[in-house]
């Protein structure tokens, strides 16, 4: 008969019985482990490789010195090498009861002493092949979980990538107004400040127009570099860049915005950093744009390990159904919502009659660093300049 192959523990506390079953398996081509108690069974499994697995275990109910079968199953059942392994109850015990304890202790099925050869064996054999199957499966489940975990780690990496982007090319556009068009505008206003003292009334009125054109020009090309990449959160970090968004958002909305953080908080990794001033900038700017306020609040804190962003005002709240297009998508929620997913993080909505609540939460460990932010009265200071 060609070899069955496998490995097949038998334990049993009559060496009779474990040598004329060792024999009779040994003969099928199975490799045949024996120990005498439970005990030495748990420990037998304990010393199996990965590489070297338990297919099938044979085991006697009544064994009178230490822990019986059915304990011994149960705390099989319980060891990682050992509880996707079946297990054949082998007793000369026949009553109902008995057999219904030991598929609640975890068998897999109960043979009956004495026991007809070809019964047993081919029991055996059913039970090893459903075994091997059983962890053929669980390994290409396990390979196929760590092929998905690396895949969703790359396109987590790829999405923060995408996101950041946004933010670098702000970067660049700011540089690029900097470095070349207010500096013409300030130098076409020197040179035509520098004109008109040379020239009569209405040549001067005209150019004291003009210097106001191009005044206002260089506002607002300041205030754009801003709105596109503060520097501040390049090179100061989020809480002044919170700061600043409060009080741009008070001169350019006339809404009076501001800023409270704690004394202390974690240093944030810089692509946190960007995200959650990313969301604090669309959710005041919503703020200013949809929602009839005097007055709107950015809190920035860190509680029970996690970091908290909220954006509240007083104003008219959200509509029941605004913010639940494309799964809480309204007023551009969407875009902060899947941002947000790449720290692990979530959007919070709270709103009534007395105003709005946008509260963002991200666990400190997505991206925390060693140190701590600046003090309170340096943010209230900067809020109110």
């Amino acid at each position: 008969m060609e070899p069955s192959g496998g490995h097949i523990l038998v334990v049993d506390d009559e060496w009779e019985n474990i040598r004329l079953m060792g024999n009779l398996l040994t003969a099928q081509g199975y490799q045949v482990h024996v120990a005498e108690s439970g005990e030495r069974a748990l420990a037998i499994v304990r010393e199996m490789t990965p590489e070297v697995p338990l297919d099938l275990i044979l085991l006697d109910i009544l064994m009178p010195a230490g822990i019986d079968g059915l304990e011994t199953c149960r705390r099989l059942k319980t060891c990682q090498e050992s509880r996707h392994t079946p297990v054949i109850f082998l007793t000369g015990k026949e009553e109902e009861a008995t057999m219904v304890r030991a598929f609640d202790a975890g068998g897999a099925d109960y043979v009956l002493k004495p026991f007809n050869t070809d019964v047993l064996l081919a029991r055996v054999r059913t039970h090893c092949r459903l075994g091997q199957l059983s962890r053929s499966l669980e390994s290409a489940l396990a390979e196929r979980t760590r092929e998905l975990r690396d895949a969703n780690e790359q396109l987590r990496q790829l999405a923060m990538e995408t996101t950041l982007i946004e933010e670098r090319e702000k970067q660049r556009l700011a540089r690029e107004l900097h470095d070349s068009p207010m500096q013409k505008l300030a130098l076409a206003q020197a040179q035509i400040t520098s004109a008109a003292r040379r020239r009569d009334q209405e040549a001067a009125e005209r150019l004291a127009t003009g210097l106001e054109l191009l005044r206002e020009a260089l506002e607002e090309l300041r205030s754009l570099q801003f709105e596109l990449s503060p520097p501040l959160l390049e090179q100061e970090g989020l809480i002044p860049a919170l700061a600043w968004l409060a009080s741009h958002a008070t001169r350019r909305f006339g809404l009076k915005v501001s800023c409270v953080a704690p004394a202390l908080i974690p240093a944030l990794d810089p692509n946190l950093a960007v995200v959650l001033f990313q969301c604090a900038r669309e959710l005041v700017y919503n703020l200013a744009k949809h929602a009839a306020a005097s007055a709107g609040w950015i809190e920035l804190d860190s509680v029970a390990h996690e970091i908290r962003l909220v954006v509240s005002d007083n104003g008219k709240g959200f509509r029941p159904a605004s913010g639940q297009q494309r799964g809480g998508g309204g007023y551009g929620l969407f875009s902060l919502r899947e941002r947000l997913k790449l720290f692990g993080g979530r959007l919070v909505i709270e709103s009534g009659t007395a105003g709005a609540r946008v509260t963002v939460r991200i666990p400190l460990a997505a991206g925390a660093q060693d140190g701590a932010g600046p003090d309170r009265r340096e943010v209230m200071a900067a809020c109110a300049s």
